[in-house]
Order: C-alpha cells, then structure tokens, then sequence
C-alpha cells in the first residue's frame, strides 16, 4: 500500500518518495481544513435527515394521521434505504471515484427530501425518505475516504474528528430549526385536500446543508490517491500541485519533473465485465488480514450506530418522559420508563381524544444539549488524536460509553441522568467517526470505498433494528436493554485489540 515519487534533478539521479510523503511536500493547511468543513457539512446533511424526522413526525401527527407502527416504518426507512444501497454505492465510489459519486449523491438528496414536503400519505413520505436513504449511502460513508486521502497518517484521524465537530453541530441545528419553525402555526392551502404547513418547511430547511455542500463539490477535485490507483498520474500530479499552492500561497514549482509511480497492489485491475469488477472490489475483503479488519470493524460499527442512531432517536422522549415524572427525584429511570402493572396486567395511560401536533419545548431543548455536548467532545477528541491514536481511542470511548449505560440505571437525579444519556450516545456517536478513521488507513486504496460501505452498512442495519426494538425492550424489560446496550460496546472495545 505504498506509493512512490521519482524526481528528476539536474543531475539525472531520481528519489522517491511514499505517497504520505508526496502529501507533506503539498503540506498541511488551508485545503484540508477546508475539505474537512465540506465533509462535516455532508456528514451533517445525513444527520440531519435522520434526525430531523423525530421533530417532524410528532409534527405531522394531524396531517397526515399516521398510527405508530407507520412512524416507526417511516423513521426507520432511511436507514433501510441505505443498507440496501450501501454496496453498490461502495463498488461506484471505488471504480467512477469519490468526489463524482458525492457530488450526484447530495443533490439527488435534497431533491427527495424537498419533494418529501409535499407527500400527503404514508405511501408516498415512506417511498420518498427510502429514496433519501439509498442516495444518503453514498456521502455519508465516501466522504471520510476522500477526505483521507488528502491527509497523511499523522494527521488523517485528527481531521476526520475536526469534520465530526461540523456534523455533530447538525444535531444542534435539527433542534434550533425546528424550535424556531415549528413555534408559528400557519398555514397555506394549495388545494383542497393539501395545506403546507411548518412541518413541511423542515424538510426544505434540513436539506440545506447538503445541498450547499453538493455545488461545492463540483468545484473540488478528485482524490489523488484514488486517481494513482487508475493509473491517472498526471492528474494526480495536478491535484497535489493544487494542494500545494492553497496551502503554500505559491505556484507547486517542487513537482517540476517529478513523476508518481503506484505500487502494483495498488493499481485498480480494469474490467470490460461488470461481474469481474465486482469481484475484484470484493475479494480482496475476504482474504487475510482484510477479513479480520473488516469484521473486527463492523462489530464496532453495528455497536456505535446501535446507541447513537437508536438510542439516540429516542432520546428527547425519553427526557420527556422523565422529567415530566413527578417523582424522578427519588425514582430509578427504568422505574418511569417501564410501565406500572395492574394485577398482571399493563397499566396503559389514557388515549388522547383530540389530536395534538404539538412538539414540546423540553424536546427541542434536550436535543440541543445533546448537540453541544457532541460538539464540545467532538473538539476535544480532535485535539487528543494528535496525541493518542485511533484504537486507544476507541477502546476508550466504547468503554465509558458503556459503563455509563449501566450506571444510569441505578441514578436518580434527573439531570444527571440527562448527562450520563449524553454520555453514552456522544462517546459511542464519536466511536463512528473513530472506525472510519482507522478504516481509512487499513484498507487499500482500490478497495477501500467498498470496506467503508458495508461497514456502514453493517452499522445502519443495526441503527434500524435498534431503533425499532429499543422502545418496546425498554417498555418490557428496561434494565435488560440497556446491559444489553453496554454488553454490546464492552465486546467492541474487546475485539479492537484484534487490529493493528
């Protein structure tokens, strides 16, 4: 996985360099960092659109009239959207290349979710937000490859943690919006049986971001290392002289008559069969040591995105729930969120007779507490990766992720229950960005869109089973769910000590 630089002197005689080399002659500064904004920002689009549906559901709730089980299926369709598409999407970023596959992939995004304000039933929002889930496969694994591939090894896990930080503010801005939009109540009726209300301008609103990043994207370039393992040289010769003339302010005058030759594991076979080039992105994942790298990561995943897409979904009801408990000062929180039982029987609360669409305060004013609490660690974790490498990290988040799920159980103070939530689902949510950092490193080039897909693939599937069955496990048997939950982050911690 190595690539060399030969240059030419004056005196005939050549030196090479390792690609990380040829990267720190282009220097480090301005260009990463604004690459890094640009993938906080489509990270954030990603988030956003998950995350907004549970403002906008309890929204809706008098509009469209939608029953439980249809929410569930409407909030977890973004996240089946993006298990189905997650491989395809990994084979296109590894063959057509990152920055053109991202590019699309936003903008068809935004389309969606601004055409998903004008669904008027369960049948068209759950095509529509399926449909923002295949297109959201695409940036939301790619983008922390391509922003790898600009940085060296030194300093790769620190700028994936400084583009966590921009999409962790997405959690913020979801909340703050949605606050603010939601506070007005008109309302503009097109026809006769379509009004478009502040609910619908979420969607609009939301989509903004990625919308912003996708024209930006256009006026990027393609990875440099992705174009080597094309055999596009020169083309990546001009992306390095780009680099180094936004970073240095001067024209790349150090690559004059320099030529970059690739490694021969890392040039991409090519292919007139379509079957063949598929074969060739996804054989080399199920050979050693790439098998046991790309299990040991999707263990990892499929734990952090449980308690940070699932249990984080839940969250502001969960809040909610406990501080409008009368008795959460001296009360257990599996005490408030498992129902009472009557002689056996559950005891159910009252049904509401009349509809309400009205989202509480607490909700929005929870979930930003989350979001700055995400953004706070998120800047530390930045700065400690300068120091500390990835897997220590890791290890180290899922750890105190974990013991804060237990611990949680037995507290019951109310707001340090709210911060020890916070705990868990920002440490295992950093715990994300971590694996993508240490996948980017581990995996070669040629093949290294793939492993990032179905890595995430792995860690959606789980964001929609956990979304779905947390609820109802907690409502069952709550102290179960959460060792469950933390069971799950302590085996992740455990098997990371199997990578390199």
């Amino acid at each position: 996985m190595v690539f060399t630089v030969e240059k030419i002197d004056s005196s005939a005689r050549k030196r090479s360099y390792t690609f990380d080399e040829a990267l720190e002659v282009a220097g480090f500064g301005r260009a990463q960092l604004l690459l890094g904004v640009l993938a906080g920002c489509s990270v954030m689009a990603s988030i956003n659109e998950a995350m907004g549906m549970s403002i906008i559901l309890p929204a809706s709730n008098c509009d469209l009239r939608l029953d439980p089980s249809e929410k569930g299926m409407i909030g977890g369709a973004i996240f089946l959207g993006i298990v189905t598409s997650s491989y395809f999407w990994g084979y296109q970023t590894d063959t057509r290349g990152r920055q053109f596959i991202v590019k699309y992939a936003l903008l068809a995004v935004s389309v969606c979710s601004v055409i998903s304000s004008f669904a008027n039933d369960f049948a068209s929002l759950m095509t529509l937000r399926f449909l923002v889930g295949v297109f959201m496969s695409a940036p939301s694994a790619a983008v922390f490859a391509y922003l790898g591939e600009f940085c060296t090894a030194q300093t790769r896990a620190r700028m994936v943690s400084f583009a966590a930080i921009i999409a962790s503010s997405s959690i913020i801005y979801v909340a703050l919006i949605g606050w603010w939009v939601l506070s007005y109540d008109w309302s503009l009726a097109v026809t006769e049986t379509f009004t478009f209300r502040p609910w619908r301008l979420l969607f609009v609103l939301y989509s903004i971001p990625g919308t912003i990043a996708g024209i930006v994207f256009f006026f990027c370039p393609e990875s440099p290392k992705f174009l080597l393992s094309q055999g596009r040289v020169d083309e990546a010769l001009s992306v390095l002289k780009l680099v180094y003339r936004i970073n240095k302010g001067t024209a790349g005058s150090r690559y004059d008559g320099v030529s970059i030759r690739p490694e021969v594991d890392e040039v991409q076979e090519t292919s007139k069969s379509i079957v063949q080039s598929i074969k060739n992105q996804t054989v080399p994942l199920l050979k050693m040591p790439y098998l046991k790298y790309l299990i040991v990561c999707c263990v990892n995943s499929i734990s952090a995105f449980a308690i940070y897409g699932g249990l984080g979904l839940w969250y502001p009801q969960i809040m909610n729930q406990v501080f409008a408990d009368s008795s959460t000062k001296s009360t257990e929180i599996c005490s408030i969120l498992q129902p009472s039982t009557v002689n056996g029987t559950e005891e159910l609360p009252p049904q509401p007779t009349v509809c309400s669409d009205h989202v509480e305060q607490e909700t929005f004013i929870y979930t930003t507490i989350l979001g700055v609490f995400g953004v706070t660690y998120s800047a530390i974790l930045a700065l400690i990766l300068g120091r500390v490498n990835a897997k220590t990290m890791l290890i180290f988040n899922m750890i105190v992720s974990g013991i804060a799920g237990i611990t949680l159980q037995f507290v019951t103070n109310s707001y340090a229950v709210a911060i020890l939530f916070c705990v868990e689902i920002i440490f295992a949510g950093m715990c994300i960005q971590l694996v993508y950092a240490i996948v980017i490193s581990l995996f070669p080039t040629h093949v290294k869109g793939m492993a990032v897909s179905l890595i995430n693939m792995a860690g959606r599937l789980s964001c929609f089973v956990a979304s779905a069955v947390i609820g109802l496990l907690m409502a069952q048997n709550c102290p179960l769910a959460f060792y469950l939950m933390s069971g799950m982050l302590f085996l992740s911690a455990l098997s990371t000590f199997f990578l390199p």
